[in-house]
């Protein structure tokens, strides 16, 4: 057996591309919401290798969204708000999810991490940097890390300038490969409607696991997840 030798700052290159991404939905503003008024329920991303689709009552801000590239970052909101339609569809859980997905993943060490390996650069000042608005270590208080099926749901709290308005500092993100690609998802509610610390996680959750059932090849990598063996992937640590 062969054993990969990770360091923590090769995985920091693309775990921060696709970070940027979710920090960027603080940015787009709350006017974004219904200036199309097309509210789709889901997005075929990244070379159609993954498809963004959220909880029910939640659908695609085209217009907060950006989707070209071999990278992708998706904004999701309540569908009645972005149509404009007050019979359109509304979340049970109301708030704001984001989706990044990184570029393919290149072969090789750089991104063979365990969740183990992940969990332990997330909670460093590199991680937390990485995680942060605006980049700096001390802006992040990481409040809870989990491990779910094949995921890592970290809840942290960003006290970076710059948030979106109306939202809390406190969220959960997720990160998981999805088809070979880092994909990070995030959830954020309302600071006027707050959801409690397991609904957040229970959204974002569901959010993960539709974007992993709706994407392809999809029951090539739940066959991984339910008999789990070391390979090489973004999280993959050993190689036979």
């Amino acid at each position: 057996m062969s054993i990969w030798i990770f360091k923590p700052g090769l995985l920091a290159a693309p775990l921060l591309l696709v970070l940027a991404g979710c920090a960027a939905a603080p940015s787009v503003g709350m006017a974004s919401f219904g200036i199309s008024r097309n509210a789709p329920k889901s997005v075929a991303v990244a070379d159609k290798s993954i498809v963004i689709a959220g909880p029910p009552g939640y659908c695609i801000d085209r217009a907060g969204s950006r989707l070209n590239g071999g990278s992708a970052f998706v904004l999701l909101a309540s569908c009645a708000s972005i149509s404009r339609k007050a019979d359109a569809a509304a979340p049970s859980s109301p708030g704001i999810l984001t989706a990044s997905v990184a570029r393919a993943a290149s072969p090789g060490p750089s991104l063979g991490a365990s969740l183990s390996t992940l969990e332990a650069f997330v909670a460093s000042s590199a991680g937390r940097a990485a995680l942060a608005r605006d980049g700096r270590a001390e802006s992040v208080e990481i409040l809870d890390i989990r491990r779910e099926a094949g995921a890592l749901m970290i809840r942290l709290r960003d006290t970076s300038q710059g948030a979106m308005s109306g939202m809390e500092d406190v969220y959960w993100r997720g990160l998981s490969d999805v088809n070979g690609r880092l994909v990070a998802v995030s959830m954020l509610s309302f600071s006027d409607r707050p959801l409690p610390k397991e609904a957040g996680l229970a959204t974002l959750w569901a959010f993960l696991t539709r974007i992993r059932a709706e994407s392809p090849a999809q029951i090539a990598q739940t066959q991984a997840i339910n008999n789990p063996e070391p390979r090489k992937g973004l999280f993959g640590a050993l190689r036979k």
